[in-house]
């Protein structure tokens, strides 16, 4: 087989072959000790074993037909390799998944959308029926990520994955062709943890699994994802008595009206989005120092059944928006790991960040751009 390259739908994600220049990469991702203690790479792990990796591993699994990408987010036209993503033992229409990724690059839903990526080839590119996954027992972030993607767990199946000499316990799971590309099942792991990292390779294989859990909100939770947004850039979340008289008051008002002009623009176009910015700003000149604390309660719920209502009306898995959107906006951090503020509070976006892939949620329901009803 043909190397080839693979692109996420919105760009931000690179899928190419390793080379040579990425060896230095791989050997420091690999020896990083969530990596060592979960997948089967060497340890410890060695510039050697990365040149091996490049130099022998890939070319020979192409040519096998069992292809490796690196995985490369994309920003300002540079492409950095943060993880590796493969199906090895390709074979009779079916093959095995293998990831892993660097730990600065985690928490952002970047293996999630690669694997999905990945399964796009292995299904309509490679014409595979089934893809397979496993890790050991208790790997729940990568679960998570295979979980995502519409993997179902078959079950438990004693010494199933080589482990330094030994053999661990492990999980199983397949995907097949005609499946949905979302989860199956209700979440069957810890509560309150993200998926981190990656699915378990062969023995041999830099495609592995990897990462500790972190906390995390509930997806089908959005005020959780919302506090945790709270919480992670250290945004208020006040436990006083109820009052909307207060002074982040006014650029919380300017966010929703940002957001219901986006609404309006998508929906009636440029010009009418537009002039409901121009009537916002009206109303906030004609502000008569009104704060009815009761009233704005009433129309932050109402508000958030209607919009709850329009998305099931047209057809948009809200909740995997919601979990879309969380990804990109905690990756918001400025490069020393802290928030970056505007000077009226807003979070700001800083090197790492990405955007959010809404058109890829929309794309796992059906959705084709350009297509109207």
């Amino acid at each position: 087989m043909e190397p080839f390259a693979l692109r996420s739908s919105d760009g931000t994600l690179l899928l190419s072959v390793p080379t040579a220049e990425d060896v230095d990469r791989i050997a420091a991702v690999c020896a990083e000790a969530d990596i060592q203690r979960w997948t089967t790479v060497p340890s410890p792990y060695t510039r050697a074993d990365a040149e091996g990796f490049v130099t022998t591993v890939v070319p020979d699994g192409w040519r096998a037909g069992s292809p490796t990408w690196a995985v490369r987010t994309v920003a300002d036209g540079v492409a950095r390799l943060v993880g590796m993503v493969g199906l090895h033992a390709v074979a009779h229409g079916k093959g095995e998944l293998g990831y892993w990724l660097a730990a600065d690059a985690r928490g952002r839903g970047i293996m999630t959308r690669a694997v999905g990526v990945v399964l796009d080839a292995a299904f309509d590119r490679l014409g595979l029926h089934t893809v397979a996954w496993r890790a050991d027992v208790d790997n729940w972030p990568s679960w998570k990520v295979a979980w995502r993607n519409g993997v179902r767990k078959e079950g438990t199946v004693r010494a199933l994955n080589p482990r330094r000499g030994a053999w661990t316990d492990g999980w199983i799971g397949t995907i097949q062709r005609d499946d949905p590309r979302e989860p199956v099942d209700a979440w069957d792991g810890p509560a309150g943890e993200r998926a981190v990292a990656t699915a378990q390779p062969t023995p041999g294989t830099a495609g592995a699994a990897t990462a500790q859990a972190v906390p995390a909100a509930n997806p089908r939770d959005p005020e959780a994802l919302v506090r945790q947004f709270h919480d992670t850039y250290h945004l208020p979340v006040v436990t006083d008595p109820p009052s909307v008289d207060r002074d982040r008051v006014h650029m919380r008002m300017a966010l929703v009206a940002e957001e219901l002009a986006e609404l309006v623009e998508a929906v009636y176009g440029e010009a009418a989005g537009a002039e409901m910015s121009a009537a916002f700003t009206r109303a906030v000149a004609a502000d008569d120092g009104t704060r009815d604390t009761v009233e704005a309660a009433d129309a932050l719920g109402d508000l958030t059944y209607v919009v709850y209502g329009m998305a099931l009306e047209c057809g948009i898995p809200l909740d995997e928006v919601l979990a879309e959107i969380q990804a990109s906006n905690l990756s918001k951090l400025g490069a020393d790991g802290r928030p970056i503020y505007r000077e009226d509070g807003k979070v700001l976006k800083g090197p790492g960040f990405f955007p959010p892939d809404i058109a890829g949620v929309l794309a796992r329901r059906g959705y084709q751009p350009g297509a109207r009803r």
